[in-house]
């Protein structure tokens, strides 16, 4: 008798455990791939470019110095006039390499002189030298004789003087440092003050234009464009030399 009891006790556990609800859990889904370094991951955190631009206020982008119509074009660029050596005048705002002093080398000191720009009235050519050179070369590799063609070519040697705002002038040779001069959107240069110009063979040296001057002054700059608009209607043509310099 206890025996069938015991096994229609077993009988009803089997019953009661298969009658079980079957296991809800679910495999786990794959995980996300592991970036590959970290500008990927950094891609992936990023928000859409719209939403960036609908963050930031108006009145913050409009105090930025570095967008939009607030940005000047060049804040260390001077008015002034540069004159070259075709007496042709180019009236606006100069500049140079930005963040860059005029380097000069001065001979009797024997050292380089750093000028900066704004401390400048006026930068005047002084030719050392100018020629017709005959065009040569090497006869061969290793022979130190020259071959000439009989073609010349215009050459001048320069050094560059300096007159600054505390009333000092500084005489010496620059290496190459290029200069522009900006006028209503439109931009003239690279232009380069250097130590030596050389033109191309068959040209005279009239044709190898130079710089001959740069003056700093806003009152010459407005001088020089009231008489192109006069007389020229505007055009950067020779205009009439103005004597005196100076910032103003």
């Amino acid at each position: 008798m206890r025996t069938c009891i015991c096994i229609a006790a077993c009988l009803l556990a089997s019953l009661a455990i298969g009658a079980a609800p079957a296991p809800t859990t679910r495999p786990a889904s794959p995980s996300r791939p592991k970036p590959k370094s970290s500008l990927d991951y950094w891609l992936g955190k990023a928000r859409p470019a719209a939403a960036t631009r609908a963050a930031t206020a108006p009145a913050e982008r409009g105090a930025n110095p570095f967008g939009g119509r607030d940005r000047p074009f060049r804040p260390d660029a001077l008015p002034g006039v540069i004159e070259l050596s075709n007496e042709k005048q180019l009236p606006g705002r100069v500049y140079t390499t930005l963040e860059k002093p005029w380097l000069v080398w001065v001979e009797q000191e024997r050292r380089w002189r750093r000028i900066p720009f704004i401390t400048v009235l006026s930068i005047t050519a002084v030719v050392v030298e100018e020629k017709m050179s005959l065009k040569w070369r090497w006869k061969g590799m290793g022979e130190p004789e020259r071959v000439y063609s009989g073609t010349k070519f215009p050459m001048r040697r320069f050094l560059w003087k300096f007159r600054l705002i505390d009333g000092g002038e500084i005489i010496g040779a620059v290496k190459g440092q290029p200069i522009w001069v900006r006028r209503e959107g439109k931009t003239t240069g690279p232009m380069v003050l250097h130590e030596r110009s050389k033109g191309e063979p068959g040209r005279t040296l009239k044709e190898l234009v130079y710089i001959r001057k740069v003056v700093i002054s806003r009152k010459m700059r407005d001088a020089v464009l009231a008489d192109q608009a006069k007389g020229t209607g505007g055009r950067e043509t020779g205009t009439p030399k103005r004597e005196g310099e100076g910032r103003s």
